[in-house]
C-alpha cells in the first residue's frame, strides 16, 4: 500500500536510508541533508524538521513545511515537502510541493500517485484555492507526474514552468508530446532519426519515426470519419518549431502513402530538454490526404477556458493560429503536400 508519512524517529533507519540516497539537488528537489551522519540525521536533522513543520525557529523567509516520506508498505520511495502556506517568493517560484522519487524506484508510477496524495495533504493544510506547483523545464518526468494530476501551465519562466492544480477539477488532462514519441504505449519497438530544420518561416526540429511493431493500432477519428494512425510498417514526420504555437505530424503507411496530416496547437513549444516536447493546448487542425484542414477538438478548448485553465490571451492565440494554418493551406496546399514528402524522403535516406 502506498502512503506518506511525516517524518519521525521510529523509522529512523528507513528514513536515513532515503534521505542518503537522495542526491542533494536533483533536477529542481534540494535534500538539505545528504551527507550528514546517522547521528546527526537523529539529533538535529529530524528535530529540525519537526519544528519545521510546528513553524518554529523558522529562517527568514521560509514558511511551515511538512517533510512527508512516501511509503510502499514498508519500504520508502520517495521524498515530499509539503508547504503550508506560500509567501511571494514561493508563490511565483517553487509552490507548495517539493518531490523526489528514489532513482531505484522511478518508472513505476509512484511519482504520479505520490503526487496525488500530496495534494490532497495540501488541502487539508494550505488557505490557498490551488496547489502551486514547479518544476524544471528539463524535468520531463515530473512534468508528466504534475499533468497527470491535472495540473495546468500559468507561467514560464527561465528554467521552470509554474503549474497550479484547481482541486475541483479532475477530468481535464493536458499532454505532454515529444519529438520521439515515448508518450504513446502502444509502440514495442521504434527509431526516431532527429535533424535540424530550417526554412524562411521558422526554425526547429524535425524527426521520422519508424514504427516496427505494436501492440495494437491506434486509430483516431478525424474529418473524414476513423483513421488508423499507428501501426507495424507506419511512419510519422514530426516537425517541430522554436517560437511557434505549433507542432506538425504526418503520418504515412506502410506503403509510404500519406494518410493524414495534423497539426497540434501547443502553448508552449520546449527546446530546453534533451528531446523537444510541447504542452498541448486542445485544439487540432486535421488535413485529411487529399482533403481540406479542419479545425478540430473547439469545444475542448472552450471547455479549459471556461474553467479558467488558460487565459483569455491563450484562447484567441490558439484560434489566431490554428486559422492562419488553414487560410495558409487552403491557399498553398500542393506546396504543403510537396514540402511534406520532401522532408519525409529526405530522412527516409538518412
Amino acid at each position: 500500500m502506498l502512503y506518506l508519512k511525516p517524518v519521525n524517529y521510529e523509522d529512523i533507519d528507513e528514513e536515513y536510508r532515503a534521505i542518503s540516497l537522495m542526491p542533494a539537488d536533483e533536477n529542481g528537489f534540494q535534500n538539505d541533508y545528504y551527507g550528514v551522519s546517522k547521528e546527526e540525521f537523529k539529533n538535529v536533522v529530524i528535530p529540525t524538521l519537526l519544528n519545521n513543520s510546528k513553524g518554529i525557529n523558522l529562517p527568514e523567509g521560509y514558511v511551515p513545511c511538512t517533510f512527508f516520506f512516501l511509503w510502499d508498505d514498508d519500504r520508502i520511495v520517495g521524498l515530499f515537502k509539503i508547504r503550508h502556506y506560500l509567501n511571494e517568493s514561493l508563490r511565483n517560484g517553487a509552490g507548495h510541493i517539493g518531490a523526489g522519487i528514489l532513482s531505484d524506484s522511478r518508472g513505476q508510477g509512484y511519482g504520479v500517485e505520490g503526487l496525488r496524495l500530496a495534494i490532497e495533504k495540501c488541502l487539508e493544510i494550505m488557505p490557498e484555492d490551488e496547489v502551486y506547483l514547479s518544476v524544471h523545464k528539463t524535468n520531463i518526468p515530473s512534468i508528466k507526474m504534475q499533468l497527470a494530476n491535472h495540473a495546468y501551465l500559468v507561467r514560464e519562466k527561465e528554467e521552470q514552468f509554474l503549474f497550479r492544480v484547481n482541486p475541483k477539477i479532475k477530468d481535464i488532462t493536458f499532454s505532454l508530446i515529444d519529438l520521439e514519441r515515448n508518450d504513446w504505449k502502444k509502440n514495442v519497438d521504434k527509431d526516431v532519426i532527429i535533424d535540424d530544420i530550417s526554412t524562411n518561416d521558422f526554425e526547429g526540429k524535425i524527426a521520422l519515426l519508424n514504427i516496427k511493431e505494436v501492440k495494437a493500432p491506434l486509430c483516431i477519428d478525424s474529418p473524414n470519419g476513423t483513421v488508423k494512425i499507428v501501426d507495424k510498417g507506419y511512419k510519422h514526420l514530426m516537425i517541430a518549431p522554436q517560437n511557434q504555437n505549433w507542432w506538425l505530424t504526418a503520418v504515412f503507411d506502410e506503403n509510404d502513402n500519406l494518410i493524414e496530416s495534423y497539426f497540434n496547437i501547443t502553448k508552449v513549444n520546449c527546446f530546453d530538454a534533451k528531446t523537444p516536447y510541447f504542452i498541448d493546448m486542445k485544439l487540432n487542425v486535421c488535413i485529411p490526404a487529399n482533403g481540406k484542414p479542419t479545425i478540430m477538438d473547439d469545444s475542448k478548448l472552450k471547455e479549459v477556458y471556461d474553467k479558467s485553465m488558460i487565459t483569455k490571451d491563450d484562447y484567441e492565440n490558439a484560434y489566431l493560429t490554428a486559422n492562419k494554418l488553414v487560410n495558409f493551406i487552403n491557399s498553398n496546399h500542393e506546396q504543403y503536400d510537396s514540402f511534406i514528402y520532401e522532408q519525409y524522403n529526405k530522412l527516409k535516406s538518412v
